[in-house]
């Protein structure tokens, strides 16, 4: 899957000896969307959150999950990656909660499809 990275959230917490930067892109790709007989190219923003567990200046461990489609308006995916930042929401538990909030974005793409008919 290619994406490219719009922007980045960083979050740095301390426990003892260890720091904890997790990093939460917005990023961007491309869908085709199935609209009245048609396929329609839209935009698509995810989500991208790394971890980096770093102990004495070195990174000990590293690890990251991304979810690529949320909804083609950039400014709904901004708000949940800023939410999950506030949170600071592991990696480990990305496709989780995209999970329980699926169906609130999905039907994104098919009135972002309807828009572009209608403009063309």
């Amino acid at each position: 899957m290619h994406y490219k990275r719009v922007s980045e959230y960083v979050s740095t917490i301390n426990y003892g000896d260890k720091m904890i930067v997790r990093k939460y892109a917005v990023v961007k790709s491309k869908v085709n969307v199935f609209n009245g007989g048609e396929n329609v190219e839209v935009p698509s923003f995810g989500i991208e959150i790394s971890e980096q567990v770093i102990v004495e200046n070195t990174i000990e461990k590293e690890f990251g999950d991304a979810v690529v489609h949320i909804s083609p308006y950039k400014d709904k995916v901004e708000a949940l990656a800023r939410k999950f930042c506030d949170e600071d929401l592991s990696p480990l538990h990305l496709s989780d909660i995209i999970d329980d909030v699926y169906f609130e974005y999905i039907a994104d793409y098919d009135e972002y499809a309807k828009e572009c008919k209608i403009a063309i």
